[in-house]
């Protein structure tokens, strides 16, 4: 199983797209959880582990501690596993275009089932990463934003005037 996660890490987004869809309707929340960032995994745990909290009031109990407790997360991740697995889901996917948006950033547009979608990507140490994100407008640089707050608070100086 290391092998696939490690060569299936470093290949390009439009490649993990498939992989990811593949991998999470089969269940495969290790290899899911390995081609996405942190965040965007506990957002995605979150977004499908929602239906099942309407069902199950322990698996919701269980889903809020997701991130404080190990062992909430692996009862989580057992159970949609499972379900995701059950619900037999197969998607077409295909691939419209992938946009660049910078060298560490990527959008890939695709088609779910005739449905227009799109994943943002990061490029992290390891490879590309699935980056909820990552689609979201760069701030401003850090210095402008320091730069406009030391500004606000200089005093303002008037010279006498006679």
């Amino acid at each position: 199983m290391q092998d696939k996660v490690a060569d299936e890490v470093l290949m390009e987004p439009e490649m993990i797209v498939y992989r990811y869809y593949k991998a999470l309707y089969s269940g495969d929340l290790e290899f899911v959880k390995s081609i996405m960032t942190p965040k965007s995994y506990s957002m995605m745990l979150e977004s499908f582990g929602l239906k099942l909290s309407f069902k199950d009031p322990f698996f919701k109990a269980e889903l809020e501690k997701v991130e404080e407790e190990a062992s909430s997360l692996k009862k989580v991740e057992k159970a949609l596993s499972d379900d995701l697995r059950s619900r037999n889901v197969s998607p077409e996917i295909d691939i419209l275009e992938v946009e660049s948006n910078g060298s560490i950033r990527k959008t890939v547009y695709y088609t779910e089932d005739g449905k227009r979608k799109n994943l943002y990507f990061s490029k992290e140490d390891s490879g590309w990463k699935i980056n909820y994100y990552a689609g979201r407008p760069i701030p401003q640089s850090h210095f402008t934003s320091i730069k406009k707050w030391f500004i606000s608070i200089l005093p303002s100086f008037k010279l006498p005037t006679s």
